[in-house]
């Protein structure tokens, strides 16, 4: 073989070793770009959960009003391509067009299961909703791929609660009005519980703020959105004993009975209870137990306070279509769930 010849050989050798490096390069610099994105949407996501979701879903996606979204079902990792596209188109239409049912939080006691008849809002812009196609993105991005210790970061967000109270006063030393900021107390709760005399009413939110309830719990026009809205809570949780029992320990309760497993909307009704018995670590509920902190007394009043929120008198009045059996209540509706 001619010099010239091995040279060429070597040369077209060297060129394909170069390329093949480069293509190892670019294929390992795309996978790194696009897992920063995907993390960057995610945390994303993670924001947008906090403030429109967490309040029905849960701050780890445990379930509250709405069900459990922390579910290996909807989760990408193990999964194929097809089932990846499967999980982001359903989780891309139900948070879009959402799920049909009360407008109400509306729980019924059926066969032994909480049932829930509570509407899911629609969220896409197209469908008169507050998220358009980037953000709905995110979402589904942070349900699939995102940390479920992150939502929990953005709960105390002033844009998404109300924990101070701004008041004007005037400034002895100039005579001008100034804004001062304090903290909400038992007289800026807006609310008043049917049932209960007003000295009751009064010690009831008095605990509602001492035992820090209003920093997770909206109540009126103020409270945090960590857990589910109170202020009409009367009119959805299921007994005056299942009150009790949850505020003196709520990690009493088995996922499947602290809240509903079965969802009716569209289509076929859908019952977890298989998948909170599976994965029932994760479905707890991070509230405290508040039985070594409040005497006996005070949780039946705090409890006899939120049974009376709402519109009590009706409480029963209205069953859920299709049902014969159970005990109807209906509350504020802030959506159901995919």
């Amino acid at each position: 073989m001619s010099k010239r010849k091995v040279v060429a050989l070597a040369l077209l050798w060297a060129l394909i070793l170069i390329l093949q490096g480069y293509w190892l390069f670019e294929s390992q610099r795309m996978t790194r770009a696009s897992a920063a994105a995907r993390d960057e949407q995610a945390t994303r996501g993670a924001q947008i959960y906090a403030q429109n979701c967490m309040v029905c879903h849960g701050p780890v996606g445990e379930g509250i009003i709405g069900p459990p979204l922390n579910r290996e079902e909807f989760r990408a990792e193990g999964k194929t391509g097809i089932q990846v596209a499967t999980i982001q188109d359903f989780l891309t239409k139900t948070i879009a067009r959402g799920r049909p049912g009360f407008d109400r939080n509306t729980w019924q006691i059926e066969g032994g299961k909480i049932h829930s008849y509570t509407r899911m809002p629609t969220w896409a812009t197209s469908d008169n909703g507050p998220l358009n196609e980037q953000q709905i993105r995110d979402l589904v991005t942070f349900l699939m791929y995102g940390d479920w210790k992150e939502p929990s970061k953005y709960a105390a967000a002033p844009e998404v609660a109300r924990l101070t109270v701004t008041e004007y006063v005037t400034n002895p030393d100039t005579g001008q009005q100034e804004p001062r900021t304090r903290a909400v107390t038992a007289e800026d709760l807006d609310v008043k519980a049917a049932g209960l005399t007003d000295e009751e009413n009064q010690e009831a939110k008095k605990l509602f703020v001492t035992m820090n309830c209003v920093q997770c719990h909206t109540l009126g026009s103020y409270g945090g959105v960590v857990g589910p809205n109170l202020t009409r809570a009367g009119e959805w949780l299921p007994s005056q004993e299942f009150v009790e029992r949850w505020i003196a320990n709520p990690q009493a309760f088995a996922p499947w009975e602290r809240m509903p497993s079965v969802w009716h909307g569209q289509g076929t009704p859908v019952d977890l209870t298989e998948t909170y018995r599976k994965e029932q670590d994760k479905f707890r509920s991070i509230m405290p137990a508040f039985e070594n902190a409040m005497s006996p007394e005070q949780i039946r009043l705090l409890a006899r306070f939120l049974m009376g929120l709402g519109d009590v008198e009706n409480r029963n009045a209205a069953a859920a279509p299709g049902t014969t059996e159970g005990t109807g209540s209906q509350g504020q509706g802030q959506g159901g769930g995919a």
